[in-house]
């Protein structure tokens, strides 16, 4: 088909060689066809036909985060005349916003017997005056604080937990950080699953309370809308052989045979690894169906970039083909990229428009499901899936993270060493 057009030119007086042409009558000249601009359905290329795959693989876990949360509501524990003695282990360093708080809801439990155990590393730590104000307001309560200079490795919070360990006198133990704060029942929603003897630890899925600032509200965005669903969408899909960090429980028995505390200080993730080395000593673990809140406390940007790449780079070091594959959690930024080379289709803007849909849709449902206290901010959805991605990319170079104003360097079977060597003892983990 040609690609000329033919145009019409009245009223011409001379011809393009300047011979007359009878006046009125039309003349024809002869220019090039306007250059079609429909969006076509689709074309075949390697960019869009890696946006499709991408894109189709984003929009299949989304509709499985859905079903997770649609599926999803915290409940109460089932209260059972099985209630064992509980030691709940705390390990503080520094100051933290609502510590107080923090600390307190674990003081005040609806359980029986149960006692809290501090740990700290030396008496000049911030955190310990928090703790000999609750010992001075709750005299009834079964509080200790212990501290305890030795470092059973690296990882200082693990560290930490080993010198309480060492005071515990229950078979039954909860461990939680220091931002965690929790309602009255929490002890009856980690103990209880441990009526079945089968049961080694138990997991507890986390949800976040910001503070006061952007930083922190977006920190706490990521957290709730992106990390809670992959937590319940890998549970749903192959079951759990890991805990999480924020507050998780442990068998005596299982932990000691999983090599106890002195042998996690020396992993950066210690619950992931104490959740797989429980399950190698033949134990379960499973999901407790309560949802403990940890308050979020980064007061700048570049703090919660730091927080968030130290995430990814744990999970590589647990879990390396997982977090490669986790690219399907925030796939906004590449689909953007992909379906916008050589030129847009139908086909991609109507994958990206499904995939924000689905993303708006979750947002909701979430606050519904956890009765998350954040509120409802649609419009920021795109922005941060696109932040996820550049962190997440970040993640996968380099072998270094930054914890608060220290540096290590995370070996690839999940063990962790300062950058330094020469300050191996003074640059630990807290």
């Amino acid at each position: 088909m040609s690609n000329l057009c033919k145009v019409a030119v009245v009223d011409t007086p001379y011809g393009e060689d300047g011979v007359g042409v009878t006046p009125g009558a039309p003349a024809t000249v002869t220019l090039p066809a306007a250059r079609s601009t429909r969006v076509p359905v689709f074309v075949v290329s390697p960019f869009q036909l890696a946006g499709l795959v991408l894109g189709l693989s984003a929009l299949a876990y989304l509709m499985l985060v859905l079903r997770s949360i649609w599926n999803y509501h915290e409940q109460a524990p089932r209260m059972r005349d099985w209630r064992p003695p509980v030691s709940i282990l705390k390990p503080i360093y520094g100051t933290e916003p609502h510590l107080y708080d923090c600390l307190r809801s674990f003081c005040e439990q609806d359980w029986p017997c149960y006692e809290v155990i501090f740990s700290a590393h030396s008496p000049e730590d911030p955190a310990v005056a928090v703790v000999h104000r609750l010992l001075a307001e709750l005299p009834e309560r079964d509080i200790r604080l212990v501290i305890d200079t030795a470092l059973a490795g690296p990882n200082r919070k693990a560290a930490n937990l080993a010198n309480g360990y060492k005071h515990a006198r229950y078979d039954i133990i909860i461990l939680s950080d220091s931002d965690v704060v929790v309602d009255r029942d929490c002890i009856a929603a980690m103990a209880t699953p441990f009526a079945e003897e089968s049961v080694g630890a138990v997991a507890c899925v986390y949800k976040a309370l910001p503070i006061d600032n952007a930083a922190s509200r977006f920190l706490a965005f990521y957290i709730n809308d992106w990390l809670v669903p992959s937590m319940l969408v890998d549970n749903d899909l192959r079951g759990i052989d890991f805990v999480f960090g924020a507050m998780s429980a442990v068998r005596r028995s299982a932990l000691d045979a999983a090599g106890g505390f002195a042998r996690l200080a020396g992993y950066l993730a210690e619950d992931f690894y104490m959740g797989q080395l429980v399950t190698e000593a033949g134990w379960r673990v499973v999901m407790s169906p309560y949802a403990c809140s940890t308050v979020v406390g980064v007061e700048g940007f570049a703090e919660m970039v730091a927080q968030e790449v130290r995430w990814q780079r744990t999970e590589k070091s647990c879990r390396r083909i997982d977090q490669a594959m986790s690219v399907v959690t925030w796939p906004l930024l590449p689909l953007l990229v992909l379906f916008a080379l050589p030129q847009p289709t139908w086909v991609g803007v109507g994958i990206v428009a499904l995939e924000v849909m689905l993303r708006v849709l979750i947002h909701y449902r979430l606050r519904r499901s956890f009765a998350l206290a954040t509120r409802l901010q649609p419009w920021l959805l795109p922005l941060r899936d696109c932040l996820c991605f550049v962190v997440w990319a970040a993640g996968l170079f380099g072998h270094s993270v930054q914890w608060r104003d220290q540096r290590f360097t995370v070996n690839r079977d999940g063990t962790v060493r300062p950058s330094i060597p020469a300050m191996a003892e003074e640059n630990a983990i807290s």
